[in-house]
């Protein structure tokens, strides 16, 4: 039988009619030994007592002549379906279980299937499909249809961002020399004498808007190679370091701006070292450009839990995540932006500085990372950026 309530159901009468043929099997077999005996035992020695045609022991006026309540061998013979009756249902059980993982066998294999699919997330794998019952094949067909369709639509949009991604690094490689050479002329230009206070002023504005359009470049192939951090090879990171390292660098660049680094030395990251540095980078840039001129900027490590303090003699949580946070002493964000400036190409303002890239970069890379990043406002009324980042532990468990 080729279907799957088919197969249950023959299960259930064999196991009923099983149950019934070994029943009667025993009653009978069991009814017919006791009276053999009993009819043996009662042979009439005098012709004053016999059995009558049922084997119950009756005397001439009809009368049971043994002691009150039933004979012993229906007593016995009660004692023994019992036993039997208990027996044959545990018999029946274990055929059922067995019948029903036999019926329920091409689901299992089904399972199996799909786990494999998941855990390897190989969606060109297909379920087994023709040699179960109809139920079992019209599941798997389903499935495969549905797998196909996943594994089109996959392999489409890796395509697609592959070809993304090449047409970004090669516009970028392309534009980039003409930018740079663009530079070098301006710059060449500003030094000549002959240029008038207003031919100055123009220079000067043409020399902003090629720096916005390289930085604009360059973080254009930043987010481009970041969305292909998938199949970048992870490692342990210190986090500590990197921040430092960005601090450092920044106080180089501001020498005017007071940055503040707290947190342990060792918070350690399963990341991508440069895509790291690239979100603490952006943190930094956009907290110097969008705080006071020579303004103070807090930088803050710290490992975040979520758990309460263990009590005595009891071993800490281990850190799940850890949080990177950058104030600023700024005029701060609104609450109805703080979303929106997260997002590819937003800013501030119309006026503000930047090309809108920086907070996308930082939270393209916080979701690379196992976390995200949330705006609030700082203890100076500035701006508050808190990433939480999965730890080493949390990322390779």
């Amino acid at each position: 039988m080729n279907s799957l309530r088919g197969r249950v159901a023959v299960a259930a009468v064999v196991a009923v009619a099983a149950a019934f043929l070994l029943s009667g099997v025993v009653v009978v077999g069991t009814f017919a030994l006791q009276l053999h005996a009993q009819q043996d035992r009662l042979a009439p020695a005098d012709g004053s007592l016999a059995p009558d045609d049922t084997g119950f022991p009756f005397g001439g006026d009809g009368a049971q002549v043994a002691g009150d309540g039933p004979p012993p061998f229906i007593r016995a013979l009660a004692s023994r379906l019992a036993v039997v009756s208990l027996g044959v249902l545990v018999l029946v059980g274990a055929v059922g279980f067995w019948l029903g993982g036999v019926a329920l066998r091409p689901l299992a294999a089904l399972r199996v299937t799909a786990e494999r699919v998941a855990s390897t997330r190989d969606l060109a794998t297909r379920l087994p499909h023709g040699d179960g019952p109809e139920e079992v094949d019209a599941l798997a067909g389903s499935l495969n249809a549905m797998l196909e369709r996943l594994q089109q639509s996959t392999t489409q949009t890796e395509a697609t961002l592959e070809a993304s991604r090449r047409f970004a690094a090669e516009a970028g490689h392309e534009l980039r020399t003409p930018l740079t050479s663009m530079r070098m002329n301006l710059d060449v230009l500003a030094r000549s004498p002959s240029l008038t206070t207003d031919e100055r002023a123009i220079m000067a504005d043409i020399a902003r808007e090629q720096a916005r359009l390289l930085a604009l470049l360059a973080g254009l192939q930043q987010l481009a190679r970041s969305d292909a951090a998938e199949a970048i090879p992870r490692e342990r990171v210190n986090l500590s370091e990197v921040v430092d390292a960005a601090v450092a660098n920044a106080n180089a660049r501001y020498p005017d701006a007071t940055i503040t680094l707290t947190g342990p030395d060792d918070v350690v990251l399963h990341g991508w070292p440069d895509g790291l540095r690239l979100l603490v980078d952006n943190l930094l840039d956009n907290a110097l450009r969008h705080g006071h001129p020579n303004g103070q900027i807090d930088v803050a490590v710290t490992a975040d839990d979520h758990a309460e303090a263990p009590q005595r003699n009891q071993t800490a949580t281990r850190p799940t995540m850890v949080c990177l946070t950058v104030d600023d002493d700024g005029p701060g964000i609104p609450a109805d932006d703080r979303q929106r400036v997260f997002q590819r190409f937003a800013r501030g303002g119309s006026q503000a500085p930047g090309s809108g890239l920086g907070l996308a970069l930082v939270a393209q890379q916080a979701t690379v990372h196992g976390g995200h990043a949330a705006i609030d406002t700082a203890p100076r009324g500035g701006t508050r950026v808190t990433v939480h980042l999965a730890s080493a532990d949390h990322a390779t468990s």
